[in-house]
């Protein structure tokens, strides 16, 4: 087995309106959380569908798990928060979810039953771990944040195939948007690393109780358009001008003992500002 989960040599994408990403020359390890650290947008987007082999790169070479082609590499990987690909509606209950994602699996003439207890447990439990379940009869929209990601990410990896997922790759972390509900997060993927490689998404570098195990910093969005001024404002740093603002003579304790004598004299100048 190699050492390598994802190996990209000048991987590029480029569509009708120029380059979505690319050139990146990368390897991912088959073991342990991998952050791939990089500006968010539809680059960055775009990398993960690719790397899923949900799209078809334009140029350089691609290997996820020993495979090339798109199709191998689909049925070997999971992907997670992608609006594209797994977003839930609102308006629907998180048992109208699991039966449709059960429907899947079935033949189209075949009746369908609706999702019980049982079958919510048998998606969820492995991802979920010691959280509770959300409640079959609970709408999306109910939801939090927290727990629609992790919903995905169960249904990511039971596929209607029904076959192992061997690699899983989850787009934009920061979509959790409170802090403590992202460690939740990173700890389940951490926990599910321990059995296949996980790649993470984020623009910002992963802190808190979960430290990746690698960190490949990416430029995705390399040919989009950057402002050369951003508008950014320098400002200085307090304690370099706490430190210009020092006067040892008024700020130095050891000197208020002192018996100095005032100077009365007035320079010319002085009395002509009075």
């Amino acid at each position: 087995m190699s050492s390598l989960a994802v190996e990209a040599q000048d991987l590029e994408l480029k569509g009708d309106e120029g380059r979505v990403f690319g050139p990146l020359s990368f390897a991912i390890p088959n073991q342990g959380l991998t952050n791939l650290l990089g500006k968010g947008g539809s680059g960055r987007t775009a990398l993960a569908l690719v790397l899923s082999g949900r799209m078809k790169p334009t140029g350089g070479s691609l290997s996820v798990l020993g495979e090339s082609k798109p199709k191998p590499i689909r049925s070997r990987v999971a992907i997670a928060g992608v609006e594209q690909i797994d977003l839930l509606e609102r308006s629907v209950t998180v048992q109208d979810v699991l039966t449709e994602s059960m429907s899947w699996s079935k033949p189209w003439f075949m009746p369908m039953r609706k999702a019980t207890q049982e079958d919510l447990e048998r998606f969820c439990n492995y991802v979920y771990g010691d959280r509770d379940l959300p409640p079959l009869d609970a709408y999306i929209s109910q939801l939090d944040n927290l727990d629609k990601i992790m919903l995905r990410i169960s249904l990511a990896l039971s596929p209607a195939d029904n076959k192992p997922v061997e690699l899983l790759i989850m787009d934009d972390i920061e979509q959790v948007h409170e802090n403590d509900d992202r460690a939740i997060l990173l700890q389940v993927l951490e926990r599910l690393s321990r059995d296949i490689p996980v790649v993470v998404n984020s623009s910002n570098p992963i802190v808190g109780p979960v430290e990746p195990n690698k960190v490949i910093e990416i430029d995705a969005n390399a040919g989009h358009a950057h402002p050369i001024h951003t508008g950014l404002r320098e400002y200085p740093d307090p304690a370099e001008a706490e430190a210009d603002q020092y006067d040892p003579a008024l700020d130095d304790p050891e000197l208020d003992d002192l018996d100095i004598p005032e100077d009365h004299t007035n320079t010319t100048e002085q009395k002509e500002n009075r």
